[in-house]
């Protein structure tokens, strides 16, 4: 846990390299929490949702779900999934499954406040994109969907 807060310490370092490099190494510890085994299928999941094959897609990333409960990024990328899908209420639960279980997840703050954004919930996506930017300060799309929220409140 220790190289995981270093990392979440690095995305607010003012120099890009590191914040990058800390960025792909949580991915990549993300992807790889529940086994070699389990990030195959996390990749094959998102090669079937690159091909728009999103029922073979769902199903995939609900049986890797049912193999490992508590693995955040397979929950994570059946939010992907429903989001790209539209269902954009779907998305948000599996978003809030994703950060119950890794609260500094900051693509899952960033996707369920996208899904807020799209459903016109403007004040709770505003508290989502400010959740993901006080993990990742530098990820400049949050404050650009901040920006389009306010400016559609009245």
């Amino acid at each position: 846990m220790g190289n995981i807060k270093k990392l979440l310490s690095d995305l607010h370092s003012k120099t890009a390299d590191l914040r990058n490099s800390a960025t792909m190494a949580l991915w990549n510890y993300w992807y790889f929490e529940a086994g070699t085994v389990a990030e195959q299928d996390i990749r094959k999941g998102e090669k079937l949702m690159g091909l728009k094959k999103f029922e073979a897609a769902q199903a995939l990333f609900e049986k890797i779900i049912k193999s490992y409960p508590q693995f955040a990024e397979a929950h994570n990328k059946l939010a992907t999934l429903f989001f790209l899908a539209g269902d954009y209420g779907s998305s948000i639960n599996e978003c809030k499954i994703t950060i119950n279980m890794n609260p500094h997840h900051f693509g899952a703050w960033h996707g369920m406040g996208l899904c807020l954004f799209k459903l016109g919930r403007y004040p709770e996506a505003i508290e989502s994109f400010k959740s993901a930017l006080e993990i990742q300060p530098y990820a400049n799309i949050n404050r650009i969907y901040i920006a389009k929220c306010m400016g559609n409140l009245n």
